[in-house]
């Protein structure tokens, strides 16, 4: 096992308020989860002491903001959380209580494993995804607004290749993280899974004519894409199912966005909805449209989770390889095999064989919090 001498484990979960949801904080928990359960009473977490979480299953250590000068200084020494100057210093004072440490992303685990690799620390980085991808396709400030990347790259490689063990959410980033910063022995590929046990109540929910789209509609690379959709797949979408509605929901949609909504009858614009998961769960078909951005589109998991029949561009696949093949799961690239794929999903709604419940229990197989922990033990019990 990864504890020895009955020692503890660090997680470091600054770069998130896992009390709100995002694709961070639901990625984040879930590793949390799988981490209680597998040491349990053996767990300590780091986080933004303004959230004032607490569990009574762990110790949470508060983390404090950075001041002005604190966050120009860290940001030359690849420090660019309120983590990296902290976690450093207290690792220094408390070495000796801990087996473990978990960092989130290369890049924010490159400036820290820089400064605690001489710690006799087991050092284990979760990185979300290829961080060069997702900072170039958003305009990241650390890219210069998507100019170049070589400071994420900088520090992501250091915190890959310092790192004891890395933990990847797809094969697609492994394998890019190998191509691009080289092999390391100790790579896993972990995948993505629930942060509960507690499963999505589907009872009661009636099919609408309308798909669903869900992301946050303030992102540069969600807004290029949802422009992209509208101009060139809609109008197949309005011929393939004349009636139907587009709900598009998130939060802080931009000014093009709004304008794109205007332009169109089919696409109804909800912004900023107080229980997003509930009220997407009640169209018939989850629409994913993104062609750019880096990692797992945590969207997917909501429209599978509440038994939707999905329809995505193939860039937004990975991490879903093992759903190919099924019937209520879609890809496409272009306008044909849009057109195709469209086709099938009608079939499919149309016939006997959908189910919502079917398609929720194939997620859960999956995707599941119990299957999770199971593939986290086996990679800890081995690296």
């Amino acid at each position: 096992m990864l504890l020895r001498d009955s020692k503890r484990i660090l997680i470091d979960a600054t770069n998130v308020d896992i009390s709100r949801p995002g694709g961070g904080s639901f990625c984040t928990l879930a590793y949390i989860e799988a981490l209680l359960a597998l040491y349990p009473g053996m767990v300590d977490v780091m986080h933004p002491v303004e959230t004032h979480i607490r569990d009574s299953r762990y110790t949470t250590i508060d983390v404090p903001k950075r001041n002005l000068i604190q966050c120009i200084g860290g940001f030359f020494r690849g420090q660019f959380h309120r983590s990296g100057q902290f976690i450093v210093d207290y690792l220094s004072t408390h070495a000796t209580q801990y087996d473990a440490v978990f960092l989130n992303t290369g890049l924010f685990a490159g400036g820290i494993l820089s400064r605690i690799s001489n710690l006799p620390i087991k050092t284990i980085v979760l990185h979300h995804n290829f961080e060069s991808e997702y900072r170039m396709c958003s305009h990241s400030v650390l890219t210069f607004g998507g100019k170049t990347d070589w400071i994420v790259r900088y520090w992501e490689k250091k915190g890959y290749r310092l790192a004891d063990i890395n933990l990847f959410l797809s094969k697609h980033d492994m394998a890019t993280f190998i191509q691009e910063y080289g092999s390391r022995t100790n790579n896993y590929v972990t995948g993505i899974f629930e942060p509960t046990t507690k499963k999505f109540s589907i009872k009661g929910i009636e099919n609408n004519n309308s798909a669903v789209i869900t992301c946050a509609l303030g992102d540069t690379q969600n807004q290029a894409s949802l422009l992209y959709f509208a101009e060139h797949y809609l109008p197949i979408f309005e011929q393939k199912l004349p009636g139907w509605h587009i709900q598009l929901m998130g939060r802080n949609p931009s000014k093009a966005i709004q304008h794109m909504v205007k332009q169109h009858e089919s696409i109804i614009l909800t912004p900023n909805p107080t229980d997003i998961r509930s009220i997407a769960a009640k169209s018939t078909i989850y629409l994913c449209p993104m062609d750019a951005g880096g990692g797992i589109k945590l969207r997917l998991m909501d429209g599978l989770r509440a038994g939707q029949p999905i329809l995505t561009h193939e860039h937004s696949l990975r991490g879903y390889e093992a759903l190919i093949g099924n019937s209520y799961f879609y890809t496409y690239n272009d306008i044909d095999s849009f057109k195709e794929a469209l086709n099938q999903i009608i079939l499919y709604i149309q016939s006997k064989e959908f189910s919502r419940t079917a398609i929720q229990q194939a997620y859960y197989s999956v995707f599941s919090l119990e299957n999770g922990i199971q593939r986290l033990k086996e990679i800890l019990e081995n690296a």
